[in-house]
């Protein structure tokens, strides 16, 4: 009976074990077969044409695209928004895509990592330097923070798609006030928290307004120095309207207005009083000069009249006059216009001439 039972047990024994080996044997075919249906994914990597980068899998036969573009009123309201305003001293904003072969934008498979290096912020000592990088919602016109890590310019952040990412550069100093105005100068770049520009632009307000106050008193000044020189010196040009506005005309001698002239329109104008300086003779009634017909030139003694009828010799005639500019001494043609080259060396010669003839 022991015998028997004992014959039992290792049979029970036996099959248990069998059944055990053919658990195990089971199990690590299962085991084979998982590892062979998974394949490690390769990761790529792709650079722009500005230099950026971005990390992830599947991205074979794929370009980068990266490409700055403007802050948008929409976008400086989201920043607004996302109470980022004074808080920051750059922004930029970058389009991020990819593209496939056909120049279709694709998004990325899972998570990618971009890079990018930007402008670097020469900040003065005890200054620190902070990059954050804001994913841009233009459905919502929100912001959303994404996980960003630099190192020095170069900025790295995640993201499971492309879109316009802002770039956000934060400068303060010891006491943490950040930066929010950086000024190029004469003496390199000036930092300036918010209330020391404040400060600054009240200062620039004040400067601007001192100096047009000091330009308008110059010109003040200027002008009362004109004024005062004109009212205090006679000038050819005021004796010679005065002798108009007054219709009196002197001869050489006594000079006494000679009334009894008039002009070929018949009007109560006088005529200037004319000697030749040849003859001496009265050529008042036979020149007909008026001040209007009359143009001054340099020589303060010399003056020009346009003939209506000119000829290439003769466009017009010089006058010289005495001193006082009363009496008319000399005549003779001119083949030249004001306006001509040569007019001015035409008025020195006739000023000679006149020398020649005693004109003081």
């Amino acid at each position: 009976m022991r015998k028997k039972k004992l014959i039992t047990t290792l049979l029970i024994s036996t099959l248990a074990l069998s059944s055990l080996l053919t658990a195990c044997g089971t199990k690590k075919n299962t085991s084979e077969n998982v590892t062979e249906l998974v394949t490690e994914a390769t990761t790529n990597t792709l650079t722009s044409a500005d230099g950026s980068s971005v990390e992830g899998v599947e991205l074979e036969g794929l370009t980068f695209n990266s490409s700055e573009v403007e802050v948008t009123a929409d976008m400086s309201n989201a920043i607004t928004n996302a109470g980022l305003d004074g808080g920051y001293t750059t922004v930029k904003s970058f389009d991020l895509n990819m593209t496939d072969a056909n120049n279709e934008k694709v998004q990325p498979n899972g998570t990618v990592s971009i890079t990018k290096t930007l402008d670097k912020l020469n900040a003065p000592e005890g200054y620190s330097v902070e990059y954050k990088v804001y994913y841009y919602n233009p459905d919502t016109n929100t912001l959303e923070a994404c996980n960003t890590t630099y190192e020095d310019n170069t900025v790295t952040f995640e993201t499971t798609h492309f879109s316009v990412y802002m770039y956000f550069c934060v400068c303060f100093n010891v006491d943490k006030d950040v930066v929010t105005n950086v000024l190029t100068t004469d003496d390199g770049l000036k930092f300036y928290t918010a209330s020391e520009y404040a400060t600054y632009m009240i200062e620039q307000e004040e400067k601007k307004a001192a100096e047009e106050a000091s330009a308008k008193a110059q010109a003040e000044a200027q002008a009362q120095v004109s004024t005062s020189n004109s009212s205090s010196n006679v000038t050819t040009n005021s004796n010679a309207n005065n002798n108009s506005s007054s219709n009196e005309v002197a001869n050489d001698t006594s000079n006494s207005v000679d009334t009894s002239s008039s002009d070929t329109s018949g009007s109560d104008s006088q005529y200037i009083k004319a000697i030749e300086i040849h003859e001496g003779v009265d050529v008042t009634n036979e020149w007909k000069l008026t001040w209007g017909d009359l143009k001054s030139t340099s020589n303060p003694q010399v003056f020009f009249r346009r003939q209506k009828n000119w000829t290439p010799t003769a466009k017009g005639d010089f006058f010289v006059f005495n001193n006082d500019n009363t009496i008319a001494r000399l005549v003779t043609d001119s083949r030249f216009f004001p306006e001509d080259e040569g007019f001015e060396n035409a008025v020195a010669s006739v000023w000679n001439m006149a020398l020649r003839h005693g004109i003081d």
